[in-house]
């Protein structure tokens, strides 16, 4: 008995995939390159169709949002130049209430505004409100403002924006002893797009396209997968890579060791794709300092020799590889052999 056809092509990275060469091209190119190909597609009337309700009551194209997915709107909010750049490309007057706006999401506090002004739910302004501490008059406000900004944000050309907003890929905050990671660009926080299979042929078949029009859908259907592949990647590599760093931006403890090929494994990429995903990234760290996410990997050599600067202090020379080897295993867990230990005070001239 044959299995049931899938009614949904789910993003992954198949053996096609791994040889199509406009995906590699798409993963190759910078940030602003790769947004503007995204707002491309977005911007184009055939593709709008596409995330319409079909002949069947369901759309050929839905918009997914990724598992813990936010934006960091204060952060965006409060730069003059963005505001500046959307204000010449679609946004009107409102942006005069820009810091009123700003204030007011603020006071909601980041956990509230994310749940009640960014979530795909339907806004309810009494309970936002309520939460918030804002009037409803004010949470509608709000609502209403974001929505715009946002909109205006991802129409921005990536050429108007402020370079910090293309290299800094998140705004990443510690509370509570988690962290949360806001994205600073919105079409990250808009998710991928799935290909409903069903629907898409029922289109094709319907008799409303022109021939011309059905092989246009068919591109833009696997150019949405293409831009959809490369920004799951890159959002299960940066939530995998602040998982595994966790001590560190929670100021805890040091980065631990952990390669791209470690990271590629976890999150069942390609070891040359995650390169491509996280290259000349940043974040911003709790402390407002930007951190290079390849900064973010580190190998266990250079663990080891920390620990064993740690174990020595200032005596060097009168502690024995023995001891040393015996003391990282009791301090950190560390378990490498007298030799070991040896090589490595001789690679770090210890």
């Amino acid at each position: 008995m044959e299995n049931k056809k899938k009614q949904e092509l789910k993003l992954a990275q198949t053996v096609s995939l791994r040889h199509d060469l406009r995906l590699f091209s798409l993963l190759a190119r910078p940030e602003a390159e790769f947004l503007a190909a995204a707002a491309e597609l977005e911007a184009d009337p055939l593709f709008a169709r596409l995330l319409a309700p079909g002949p069947g009551g369901g759309a050929p194209v839905v918009r997914r949002r990724f598992a813990g997915a936010s934006y960091a709107f204060t952060l965006a909010c409060g730069d003059g130049a963005l505001a500046s750049a959307a204000e010449r490309c679609c946004a009107g007057e409102w942006l005069a209430d820009r810091p009123a706006m700003l204030a007011l999401a603020k006071r909601a506090g980041q956990e509230n505004f994310s749940r009640y002004f960014l979530a795909d739910a339907v806004f309810d302004a009494a309970a936002a409100a309520r939460a918030c501490g804002l009037s409803a008059a004010q949470a509608a406000a709000l609502k209403a403002f974001t929505d715009a900004f946002i909109l205006a944000h991802e129409r921005v050309q990536p050429a108007q924006l402020p370079r910090q907003l293309l290299r800094c890929a998140a705004l990443v905050e510690a509370e509570g002893g988690r962290l949360t990671a806001a994205y600073t660009h919105p079409a990250y926080l808009r998710g991928a797009y799935v290909i409903n299979g069903e629907e898409l042929a029922r289109l094709l078949r319907g008799g409303t396209l022109s021939r011309a029009e059905a092989a246009r859908v068919r591109r833009l259907a696997s150019a949405a997968q293409r831009v959809s592949w490369r920004k799951a990647g890159f959002h299960r590599a940066l939530a995998a890579l602040l998982e595994e760093q966790k001590d560190f931006f929670l100021g805890r403890g040091p980065l631990k060791p952990f390669s791209q090929r470690a990271l590629a494994a976890r999150v069942a990429l390609d070891p040359a794709t995650v390169s491509r995903l996280v290259s000349a990234r940043t974040v911003r760290a709790p402390w407002g300092e930007e951190v290079r996410l390849k900064d973010l990997f580190r190998p266990k050599s250079a663990f080891v020799i920390d620990r064993i600067r740690e174990v020595l202090g200032g005596a060097a020379a009168k502690r024995t590889d023995a001891e040393v080897a015996a003391s990282l295993k009791s301090a950190y867990g560390i378990k490498i052999s007298r030799r070991s230990v040896n090589l490595y005070r001789r690679k770090a001239g210890l």
